[in-house]
């Protein structure tokens, strides 16, 4: 059996054939739905959390055979992936053997804001309004919107000002997917006469000597 200059092994010493990585193998079928979820996009090692979130929002959870198919896949060590998937909070990885979570989440925040404003109580609320089997409800480090404690993530939504009432109207509701507020387009924005400086700057002869006495 031969080894090749990539992370693997050849199963033909004459490198034909599957390679397969190091460790546990391969499952075809695992293997084929990353490869769809990564379609045309390059496997740099610098899109693994990228990649990780894909797998993670489609099935919910990051399984040991997704994880492994994800290092093939990526040229990367099943060590490496692994490491990667379990530092973050919001990756669920399910080793061999163990149930998967529900297929929804609500991550109450537990910052300082959030639990001034009452997050245990709206946490113990949530506990007794759902089904365990259905919904998971999970501590949540700061989310960033302390001006609107106390928050929950719904999925990828979060709600602001969030109240018992206000959370499982949305959980019936099936309204998991984020809420980007309006925004301004580039072009828009360029039309309005957005960069005009960064524009003249780039326009005039001595480019270099204007960026530094501006």
């Amino acid at each position: 059996m031969a080894l090749d200059d990539r992370k693997g092994v050849w199963k033909s010493g004459k490198g034909k054939g599957r390679r397969t990585t190091k460790g546990r193998p391969l499952e075809d079928g695992v293997w084929a739905e990353v490869q769809a979820l990564l379609g045309e996009g390059p496997r740099r090692r610098d899109l693994l959390i990228e990649y990780l979130h894909l797998i993670q929002d489609k099935f919910g959870h990051l399984s040991a055979a997704h994880l492994r198919a994800l290092a093939e896949e990526m040229r990367l060590s099943q060590a490496e992936v692994y490491e990667v998937a379990s530092f973050y909070a919001h990756f669920d990885v399910v080793r061999e053997g163990e149930t998967p979570p529900p297929a929804l989440t609500i991550r109450v925040c537990d910052s300082l804001s959030c639990e001034l404003a009452g997050a245990q109580a709206l946490k113990s609320a949530l506990e007794e309004g759902v089904d365990p089997g259905q919904v998971r409800i999970l501590r949540a480090p700061c989310m960033g919107r302390c001006d609107t404690a106390p928050v929950v993530e719904l999925g990828h939504h979060h709600i602001d000002h969030a109240t018992p009432e206000s959370v499982l109207a949305a959980v019936a509701a099936g309204d998991t997917h984020a809420h980007v507020p309006d925004y301004e387009g580039f072009d828009a924005y360029r039309a309005a006469g957005g960069y005009a400086t960064l524009t003249e700057l780039r326009a005039t002869t001595n480019a270099d000597a204007e960026f530094e006495r501006v």
